[in-house]
């Protein structure tokens, strides 16, 4: 992501995620989400991001299949999905969809 040209701001777990977000929420255009994290879910960190931000994109990334992971999502924006283990030209396609 970096050698493409986005600036990325690193998250141990949904709970740090979703404080660099609440720290300065309008210096995020996305935010790459893993589902299954430490501390806080992807679910959680999501919902706690919309929240903060109603208009954030998320892209989720999970080892799971798309329908699988992606089935507590319907309805709520969810801006991509990528599934692990991705190639970098996976990641930046579902990245670039997502921020058009």
């Amino acid at each position: 992501l970096v050698a493409a040209g986005f600036a990325v701001t690193p998250a141990a777990d949904g709970r740090d995620a979703v404080d660099a977000l609440a720290a300065a929420p309008h210096a995020f255009d996305l935010v790459l989400l893993d589902l299954t994290m430490p501390r806080m879910g992807g679910a959680e960190a999501f919902r706690e991001m919309r929240r903060l931000r109603p208009d954030l994109r998320v892209v989720l990334a999970s080892g799971f299949a798309a329908r699988e992971a992606t089935s507590g999502f319907e309805g709520k924006g969810l801006a991509g999905f990528v599934r692990k283990p991705f190639r970098a030209e996976d990641l930046l396609a579902a990245v670039f969809a997502a921020v058009g």
